[in-house]
């Protein structure tokens, strides 16, 4: 059975004091501007490639790869050449096999590290490479078109697991599909000798993928997309017509039992009456630390909450079957996570009036004013931007799924309101940010054995915000450290927010500027250390130590 798991913010990280990002004229420097031999590899979609699907993989490709076993970066260039910009910023070509590529083939070429020397090579066609440190490469053939989300090798159990991503069209309508490759070593140990098709799965998806992490012990994978997953094919064990039509079915998910509103003063909160108590009277008793609300014996509300209340402004009502609860905040202005602590039974629904509030009161997160006499450019916050994105997207599903029964295990439902600013793939997990509020918080999920939950790690407060008022965007990156975010725009400029201390009012914007020079940005990589950014043309590494 699916376990449903909440995103639940550690209260002792959040920043409700802060204030704003300041304008700092602090110039982030460019250590390193590297001359590229060759222009990047870049595709664009052909006339057939024209769903909203392909537009959204194609616009926003990064074509920079973090290798999280040694923190070097890779990409390709235009004549299939690898690179690898190293951790002391020596560049070095990568040798790999002399493979003509099809040019009919219309993905972009993929870079996947499946463990500590290690990589899968994809030019968008039927061919993987198997790259090994010290050892000749091995080559993979017959596979779908498309571009690689994920590699682990899994050495207790000599198995290599591939994961790549293409679009294909069902009955006229066109879905991404996640296929799974499942490799041995002919010889455990002995790379040379060479690997043998062991297994493959496909799932499809409605909707785009926005990543698939392969856990290390090669059970499960943690799927990002906008609807579930369901299996296909498994060319192992099968896969029944049954298996593909539950696949489509979401598992249970617990029906909140009331929902809750607040502004600055006041909050709201409406219960469902069970129709057996049409007509009775509820007994509700609200005190400065307390709700209960009770109906014929039976508990509705109950509990301690997390902030005092002006109790003797509490009043109520009964509209056909639902219960009507008006509060007031003994504090103005404090705003709540929770209406009843370590409920989760309550759902918090967002407040128009309150967000156009909040919207006016942080215009000045992102502020533009320099000081000084700097040069450097400052743009200007946009709310008419930030309403228009800020409707963007929709829900996303995390499915933590069971490969060997092709469950889904765990699943974590991210709401329009929890809208992606960034994932960051480490060994082993793949954090993400997701909007909380205004903030932006950084989950990190943790598996033991059978247990797997996401814990909340770092948070960058308004930065949900900052990001929604980017019409520009084109990433956003943050380090493994999590000691700021940067946004990276499509050509020459970004914007990093360094990470406030805790419960301080005020923390740093500063501009990232290439030049006027410069061509577009077609990678992007954020390190403790430097941000590297990658345009057609150079390479560039900016200190932000």
């Amino acid at each position: 059975m699916t376990k449903i798991v909440d995103l639940r913010p550690k209260k002792e990280l959040l920043n409700n004091k802060f204030e704003k990002y300041q304008f700092s004229s602090e110039i982030i420097p460019i250590t390193e501007e590297i001359e590229l031999h060759k222009h990047i590899k870049h595709k664009e979609p052909s006339s057939n490639q024209d769903s909203w699907l392909e537009a959204k993989l194609f616009a926003f490709h990064n074509h920079l790869f973090e290798n999280p076993y040694d923190s070097s970066c890779w990409f390709w260039d235009q004549d299939y050449g690898v690179w690898q910009l190293k951790e002391d910023g020596s560049l070095n070509k990568v040798e790999t096999k002399n493979v003509i590529c099809d040019p009919s083939y219309k993905f972009n070429p993929t870079i996947a590290f499946a463990g500590d020397g290690v990589v899968i090579l994809s030019r968008g066609d039927t061919v993987l490479e198997v790259v090994l440190t010290n050892k000749p490469s091995l080559m993979i053939e017959g596979t779908e078109p498309g571009i690689l989300l994920d590699a682990r090798y899994v050495e207790p159990k000599n198995l290599l697991i591939i994961s790549t991503y293409t679009i294909v069209t069902t009955n006229g309508k066109k879905q991404s599909k996640l296929i799974l490759l499942f490799y041995k070593l002919k010889n455990p140990g002995y790379w040379h000798e060479g690997l043998e098709f062991h297994q493959k799965q496909e799932l499809v998806i409605n909707g785009p993928i926005e990543y698939v992490f392969i856990e290390p012990n090669g059970e499960y994978i943690n799927l990002l997309s906008q609807n579930l997953a369901k299996f296909i094919h498994d060319s192992l064990n099968g896969v029944q017509e049954k298996d593909c039509s539950e696949g489509n079915k979401i598992p249970d998910i617990k029906i909140p039992k009331y929902s809750w509103s607040q502004d600055e003063e006041s909050l709201t909160v409406w219960i469902k009456i069970p129709q057996k108590h049409k007509g009775s009277k509820p007994n509700v008793k609200v005190s400065a630390t307390n709700i209960s609300i009770v109906i014929e014996d039976e508990v509705l509300i109950n509990g301690e909450v997390p902030f005092r209340l002006d109790h003797e402004l509490a009043t109520w009502t009964c509209e056909n079957d639902t219960l009507k609860l008006e509060l007031m905040k003994q504090e103005t202005g404090q705003m709540w996570n929770e209406l009843i602590k370590n409920d989760t039974n309550g759902e918090c629904l967002p407040n128009d009036a309150l967000a156009s509030e909040i919207h006016s009161r942080l215009a000045y997160l992102c502020s533009e004013q320099q000081g000084n006499d700097s040069d450097q450019p400052a743009i200007g916050f946009n709310v008419e931007q930030l309403e228009e994105c800020d409707l963007e997207g929709g829900e996303n599903m995390l499915q933590r799924i069971n490969l060997t029964n092709r469950t889904t295990a765990h699943l974590t439902i991210l709401t329009s309101h929890n809208r992606i600013l960034f994932t960051h793939k480490l060994k082993t997990c793949q954090v993400l940010c997701a909007r909380y509020n205004h903030d932006g918080c950084v989950w990190e999920p943790v598996h033991r054995d059978e247990e797997w939950e996401l814990v909340h790690k770092n948070i960058f407060p308004g930065f949900g915000y900052v990001e929604a008022s980017k019409a520009n965007k084109k990433f956003c990156i943050s380090p493994a450290n999590g000691n700021y975010v940067a946004i990276i725009e499509h050509k020459r400029h970004g914007f990093l927010y360094e990470k406030p201390q805790q419960n301080a009012l005020v923390a740093k914007q500063k501009i990232i500027d290439l030049g006027i020079d410069s061509t577009l940005i077609m990678g992007a990589i954020a390190t403790d250390n430097y941000i590297i950014l990658l345009t057609q043309d150079k390479l560039y590494k900016l200190n932000v130590s």
